[in-house]
């Protein structure tokens, strides 16, 4: 995660655990809000800060994903994409905008005294609402955001705890998810960052899902210098495996998401600078060029590959899945989401998983799946064409009779070609007196 600027030099400091989107240089450079219909980076955003703008492009990673298609789906049913599921954004707070439809905090006042953008902005790609009709959206307009503030929460004191995540803090915001998920309809919980593992998340996370709610997590940015697994993940190494070092992403149970550079300017980027690899990687999502709403209501522009904001795509796409299938089970919802996915979740890759997510597949493609998610027969070329099988022999009942009929009908066969050959022996032997 990247946080806000007057943050990250605070956090690189202290050492603390850090935000999934805090990466090696944005890919390119932030610009000041000037008018209306001018994009402005997300990061570059006061929340004070006036006036307040709209940005003209389309998200590039939703129309990679072909998510308006997917909304569509749901519109011509009927159904507002998202409609019935709230999304759980355990973050840094998400400001109070109507572009972002918050229908409860934890805690109560979790939208006021924003420093950092990162939860408003994991919110706005979850379930952002455009400000004009045909407007920019989130993936899941039509679902709600429970807003579970778990970091960037220093009071007016200044003292600085509870500024940056931790393991406990994250634990009890889960916990706080397990508890109200049936009350508030929460569906999905998405956890855009990393921390050290515990007992207590990983109980957490358990909770979370025995109370229905699938939680989302990044698999892992590169770390910088005095980050989480910096020793040991700062720099690319061939074979490198983040799995066991990235958490809540480590857990079973857990959804994890990597960024892919699709969007880039010809994809030309080196993926290994900015995210990880990690076999427990399983399913990714592009995040260049993606629209999102800044902590005062504009706007505003993702210019970065980086794990927060795949994790946050991949939730809005479980938030239209769980509108469209209201009875499926978290583990048959997450088999929709892998099973469909551009890759093979036999042959999972350590940067995508089983692959990049396919909302409109997901939505669409016949899938059987019992409640623990198992699919049978669902998804075609798993292993590629393969090598055809031969059945398996059954038993022949009518064999004794068949060679019983043989052997009768070769000697009834001979008998008659026999007769055939000595018709003409025995008519040359005929009395004279026939004749």
């Amino acid at each position: 995660m990247r946080l806000s600027r007057p943050a990250v030099g605070a956090l690189l400091a202290a050492g603390a655990l850090v935000p999934a989107t805090l990466l090696p240089a944005t890919l390119l450079p932030a610009g000041p809000a000037r008018a209306e219909q001018q994009s402005v980076l997300c990061n570059s955003v006061d929340p004070d800060s006036r006036p307040v703008v709209q940005t003209g492009m389309a998200s590039r990673p939703l129309q990679l994903m072909d998510v308006p298609a997917a909304q569509h789906l749901l519109d011509d049913a009927g159904r507002a994409p998202g409609a019935r599921v709230a999304v759980a954004v355990l973050d840094s707070g998400v400001a109070d905008t109507d572009l972002v439809p918050v229908v409860a905090r934890h805690p109560a006042d979790s939208g006021k005294g924003l420093s950092s953008y990162h939860g408003t902005a994991v919110a706005g790609l979850i379930a952002g609402r455009p400000r004009d009709p045909g407007g920019v959206t989130g993936v899941a307009p039509g679902a709600g955001i429970v807003d579970v503030r778990v970091y960037d929460t220093s009071d007016d004191s200044g003292s600085t705890e509870g500024a940056h995540p931790d393991t406990l803090t994250l634990a009890a915001g889960l916990e706080w998810v397990a508890r109200h998920a049936h009350d508030e309809h929460i569906k999905v919980a998405n956890v855009s960052l990393a921390v050290k593992d515990s007992t207590q998340l990983a109980r957490a996370v358990r909770d979370a899902w025995d109370a229905g709610v699938v939680v989302v997590a990044s698999s892992g940015n590169r770390p910088q210098p005095g980050q989480l697994n910096a020793d040991t993940l700062g720099t690319f190494h061939p074979g490198e495996d983040a799995a066991g070092l990235v958490y809540p992403a480590g857990y079973p149970k857990v959804v994890a998401v990597n960024a892919t550079a699709g969007g880039v300017a010809g994809d030309q980027v080196d993926l290994h600078a900015y995210v990880l690899e990690n076999s427990q990687t399983d399913v990714a999502a592009p995040t260049y060029d993606a629209v999102s709403v800044a902590v005062n209501g504009s706007t505003c522009v993702l210019q970065e590959v980086a794990t927060s904001w795949a994790a946050a795509e991949v939730s809005g796409v479980l938030a239209l899945l769980r509108s469209r299938y209201p009875h499926d089970s978290p583990a048959q919802a997450v088999a929709r989401l892998v099973g469909t996915a551009t890759g093979s979740p036999q042959h999972p890759t350590p940067l995508e998983g089983a692959g990049v997510v396919q909302p409109v597949e997901a939505l669409t493609r016949p899938l059987h799946a019992d409640r623990d998610g198992q699919l049978t027969g669902t998804r075609p070329d798993d292993d590629g064409p393969g090598r055809a099988t031969a059945p398996e022999p059954q038993a022949d009942v009518l064999a004794a009779t068949r060679d019983h009929a043989v052997w009768w009908g070769l000697l009834g066969g001979g008998a008659l070609l026999l007769a055939l050959l000595a018709r003409p022996v025995l008519a040359g032997r005929r009395d004279p007196s026939d004749r």
